[in-house]
């Protein structure tokens, strides 16, 4: 419907634009792009994520949501390491590439190279939208059926539509007529309907490969990658001609051809790739459903290997589950920091030994104020300089510091 879009829109400045002026199709394109925002605001209900997951559907009944959030690491991942993204990806940019030659030169090749007037050429090109949008219809239609018999069979079919709708185009950019009739007519109307089969199943196998967090992402990065394709095309007509020479009707063929064909050989290990990603990422799935169901009965919190949400996700966003993790972390350091001050049993200080009272009850002032006591008095003792008489020591008498003989001689006083 993309294509259809665009289409239509190029056909109505046509027949607009020399008439009311260049600017009255945006006027119009603005009006409509806001009513149908603002239709979409009020009827459109965002759905339940993971919701037609079949191997979600247990984990969704009990009333656990899948919270599996999307991160950068999980993104690349999923483009780097899925194979079959890997291929959509690629295939979007190369089928992309006439689509955009299409766009922007074929009303005027058609009116400049065909002789063709500038009418019959914007009628042309409007066949060629009504058969883009029929062909989405099909192309989804049989698409679906072909993969509810084998999921082989999709990409089978994206593939040889690919390669076959090369021919009608070129019988289109190719033959001697100069107005718009019934052969004419015929061949843009299966151009674009065949090369419009494929086109419209590429976002659902993004989604059969992608688990839902990822999917939106996915989308948007063929979304963009097809459009700096489409922005890319037109430049291959005009480097042909200013290197090799070619005229447009050659750049035309060309192009069409090889990166049509470039995309049908793609498209064929779409078919084997397909099916095992789409295996991978249920088998993924139902791992997950699992330990989310084990973890809301235990009445748990799934680690990071259930989710892909990072650490710096749960330090900038709020969760009761993340609130719930940080008060417990911060409740058992403190208990441990008790622990490890009641299981003190004794501070060393020399001869003379101290030891803090092991009564689990003790208050919290009266522990510090021990623990005060024993710091000031040690480093008391540690100030005192050791007496220079090697049989002396110092002994506490009545809170004094005095020195002592340990062995009675000739100068110990007789009592």
């Amino acid at each position: 419907m993309m294509g259809l879009g665009i289409i239509v829109g190029q056909v109505y400045a046509g027949m607009v634009g020399p008439s009311y002026g260049w600017w009255e199709p945006f006027y119009v394109s603005c009006i409509v792009t806001l009513t149908a925002a603002t239709l979409v605001l009020f009827f459109v209900r965002e759905p339940i994520r993971g919701g037609k997951e079949e191997v979600l559907q247990d984990m969704l009944r009990q009333g656990t949501k899948y919270d599996r959030k999307l991160s950068w690491k999980g993104f690349i991942h999923a483009m780097r390491h899925n194979r079959s993204n890997v291929i959509l990806m690629w295939q979007g940019f190369f089928s992309s590439i006439p689509w955009g030659i299409i766009f922007v030169f074929l009303n005027d090749y058609l009116s400049v190279n065909r002789g063709m007037s500038v009418q019959d050429a914007t009628m042309l090109v409007a066949v060629f939208g009504i058969g883009c949008a029929c062909g989405g219809v099909l192309g989804g239609y049989w698409g679906q059926q072909l993969q509810s018999r084998n999921r082989s069979l999709l990409p089978l079919f994206m593939s040889f539509t690919t390669f076959i709708g090369i021919v009608p185009f070129l019988f289109l950019l190719d033959s001697k007529f100069n107005y718009a009739g019934v052969l004419a007519i015929t061949y843009s109307f299966l151009g674009g309907c065949i090369e419009s089969l494929p086109s419209v199943n590429v976002r659902p196998c993004l989604i059969n490969v992608n688990p839902p967090e990822t999917r939106g992402a996915a989308l948007t990065a063929a979304n963009l990658i097809i459009n700096v394709a489409r922005g890319v095309g037109p430049s291959f007509i005009t480097i042909m001609q200013a290197i090799w020479g070619a005229d447009r009707q050659v750049s035309f063929n060309v192009t069409l051809a090889f990166f049509w064909t470039l995309t049908a050989i793609q498209l064929l290990f779409l078919a084997k790739t397909l099916p095992e990603d789409q295996d991978a990422m249920n088998s993924e799935l139902a791992e997950y459903a699992e330990a989310a169901v084990k973890a809301a009965r235990g009445n748990l919190l799934l680690d990071d290997g259930g989710s892909l949400v990072s650490i710096e996700d749960r330090m900038t966003s709020f969760s009761h589950l993340g609130a719930r993790e940080s008060i417990i972390f911060v409740e058992n350091t403190f208990r441990e920091i008790g622990d490890e001050i009641r299981t003190m049993k004794h501070f060393s200080c020399g001869d003379h030994e101290e030891t803090i009272p092991e009564d689990d009850e003790m208050d919290s002032e009266e522990l510090r104020e021990e623990q005060r006591r024993l710091w000031v008095h040690q480093q008391h003792r540690q100030s005192i300089p050791e007496p220079e008489d090697d049989d002396a020591s110092l002994i506490l008498q009545n809170g004094m510091l005095v020195p002592h003989r340990r062995y009675p001689d000739e100068s110990t006083p007789l009592v």
